[in-house]
């Protein structure tokens, strides 16, 4: 009896892409997302709602300024 289970699949073969299909991300709004709500928990734990608003905006600046300059430095490269 034939055994389907060891024949070799047939594969077709796909010409290359030319560009990428998944499209490259900015690191800044990254950073910044991620940055403000660490800040956001620095906040929290540091005192009352303004520490809390002070170190989400603060922590979101900083962020984003670290994701701006890997950005200019992935440009570069």
């Amino acid at each position: 009896m034939a055994r389907s289970h060891h024949r070799h699949k047939k594969h077709h073969p796909q010409p290359p892409r030319p560009f990428s299909t998944k499209q490259k991300r900015k690191a800044a709004p990254v950073f910044a997302i991620f940055l403000g709500v660490f800040g956001l928990g620095l906040g929290y734990f540091a005192a009352g709602i303004l520490a809390l608003i002070v170190g989400a905006i603060i922590g979101a600046a900083i962020g984003y300024l670290i994701g701006y300059n890997l950005d200019k430095m992935a440009i570069k490269k």
